[in-house]
Order: C-alpha cells, then structure tokens, then sequence
C-alpha cells in the first residue's frame, strides 16, 4: 500500500471532525474591471457568469451561464468578442450552473464543460470551434495540462476514481484519484464533488466543495500530499456540525443531510502558489507543496451584496488575481493576496 495513502487514511479514521472556526480579517485591494452595469451595448453585459479563465497574453475569458456563451475580454475589461452563443450549430455551449465549466492551455485554446450533454467543446483564442467530444457523465470541473490532456472531475454517485483524463479528442487516458465517501448515493455525491486546477510542471491540485481538504497529484496521478484547512465558523451551522463528518457520510450515504458549500474555486499562479475562493468572502492560500499556508475573510466593495464564486490567478504582477462576482456580472482584480 501506498505510504502516504496509508497515512491519510489513518489520519481521516483520526479525524472524522474538521476545525472549524472564526478567519481573521485582511485587507484585499479590489479594482473593478469590469461592471456589467456599466456596459452600453447589450452584448456586453453578462448574465450570471459562472466561470473564469485569464490567458498568457492577459485576455479574460468567462463563461456567461445567463447567455449561454463565452465572452471574451482584454486585460482592461474591453469586450472583444463573444461565441459558443445558442445559434452557434455544433460549438453552441449550454449553461453550466455553478460548475467551474471553462479552462485554457497554453496556447489559449479554450475548453469547455457542458454538464448538460455531457460533452467537452474546444474553440481556439479567437472563438472559433474546433471540435467537441462526449462524456460519460457530466463535470463540475475541468483543468488542461501542457500536453492538452483534459482533467475532468465526474459528478456521478455510484462509486468510481476522483479524476478522469481525456485527450484533447476525446480518447480517454486514465483515472485516479479516491473519492471521499466510496459508497453510492446523493450525500456520498455531494461530498464527492470536487474543483481542479494544474500548475506549470502539469501537477494536479484538487479541492472538494463540501469538505476542507486539498490534494496534490503527480502529473501521472499520484498523490503527492493531502492538507486541511479551517472551516470559516459563520458557513456551517450548529444544526448542520453533528453530522458532518466522513464517518456520518459513510454510514449514511443516502442521507437528506446537505453538507455545507465551502469551496467554489481553485486556481494556481505561475509561481505554483494556490488559492482557494471559499463561499462568504473567504481566501485559502496554500504553497506549491500543497501545504496551507494562510486564511483569510476580506470585505467586498459591497459587503454582501457581492457574490464571489470565482478566483483566478493571473500573470500579470499588477493584478495576480480577479474575482468573479455572479450576481452582478462584475469582475475585480485583487492587487494583493
């Protein structure tokens, strides 16, 4: 048996219970980008966006959920373009929910998971549409590595690996990764569903949505190293702690309990720095290893009329990260994190 395997798993039978507590305040620099209201021409304005992805060259790309299409902005949030809108024939792109539905690689092409077919739709930086390919199941997220192999986390409740790994036309490669709660059924699967982003040497890092843990894998898919974090006391309710545990999960995986949401996003810098965006307002910043090393609450600009479900990490030193605010349409760049 795998060592570091081993290890986790006695430290989850150890641990059936996670930290929960109040997060210190920072202050987060936050400049608007883009504000939808602002936008004269109505193609220009975004309708509950629900993802975010930012290209080499500074390019903003967001998938629009609202309008069913992808927009794609400069670094100054100017419109460029859009595609992938409902008339788009075979490149037509269908709305995401909160699924973290759209990614890039290296040469700007972009990826995009459609969870309703299921399938996978590629277009180049341009917005013109490339190819697409069917999936067995639908995503709630998707990350591309430097070979263009697609990282596809399944949001299925029978039993199966974390991770699938696809071609970019659509061979299917590998899967690994254990799921949280191996037994079938919707409380296993919502504790299951889990977020993915890939550094620069093609590591894949992995959060869930409704558990505190994040995972570094090998680019073969080994895991490297499996750390907590804190849970923000004010997202889960003292009604909702007695039964969140795995254990509970494992015996019950049936259950009607809603596990609490914690996590919307995950994304790594060029630096191999990783972020984690937690609901109301919350930052988990964690180091290439993997290891946690900061947690934070900040203030939005309009407190909590805000709803941030997005944070990506960017290239550009002067903004290294933007927020995605789905009710508003509105995008932030984060001077400091």
């Amino acid at each position: 048996m795998n060592t570091i395997f081993l290890i986790m798993l006695i430290w989850r039978v150890a641990n059936p219970l996670q930290a929960i507590s109040a997060i210190p305040e920072a202050r987060l620099s936050l400049t608007p980008v883009y504000l939808s209201s602002q936008q004269q021409d109505a193609r220009s304005k975004l309708a509950a966006p629900a993802a975010i992805a930012v290209g080499r060259s500074g390019n903003v790309y967001v998938f629009d959920d609202g309008n069913s299409r992808i927009v794609k902005l400069d670094p100054r949030g100017k419109f460029i373009a859009e595609f992938g809108q409902t008339n788009s024939g075979p490149g037509a792109v269908r709305p995401g929910g909160l699924n973290d539905s759209i990614a890039l690689d290296h040469d700007e092409n972009v990826y995009v998971s459609d969870p309703g077919t299921p399938r996978v739709l590629i277009f180049n930086s341009d917005g013109k549409f490339q190819r697409s390919f069917r999936l067995p199941f639908p995503s709630t997220s998707i990350a591309v590595n430097r070979k263009r192999e697609i990282f596809l986390t399944p949001d299925i409740s029978r039993p199966t690996e974390l991770i699938y790994v696809f071609s970019d036309t659509g061979k299917f490669l590998r899967r690994f990764g254990e799921r949280l709660i191996k037994s079938p059924g919707n409380l296993a699967r919502g504790i299951n569903i889990a977020v993915a982003a890939t550094d620069a040497n093609d590591n894949l890092f992995v959060a869930f949505r409704s558990w505190p843990l994040v995972r570094k894998y090998s680019p073969d898919g080994n895991l490297i190293s499996e750390n907590q974090f804190t849970i923000p006391s004010e997202l889960i309710s003292e009604s909702q702690r007695k039964n969140f545990s795995l254990e509970f999960s494992a015996k019950y995986p049936d259950s009607a309990f809603i596990p609490p949401l914690i996590t919307h996003s995950i994304s790594i810098n060029a630096r191999g720095t990783g972020y984690l965006l937690l609901n109301a307002h919350n930052v988990v910043v964690f180091a290439p290893s993997g290891k946690i090393t900061r947690q934070f609450h900040f203030r939005a600009p309009r407190d909590r009329e805000n709803v941030f479900i997005r944070l990506v990490a960017n290239l550009s030193v002067q903004t290294p990260a933007y927020l995605l605010d789905t009710r508003s349409g509105e995008i932030y760049g984060a001077s400091r994190l």
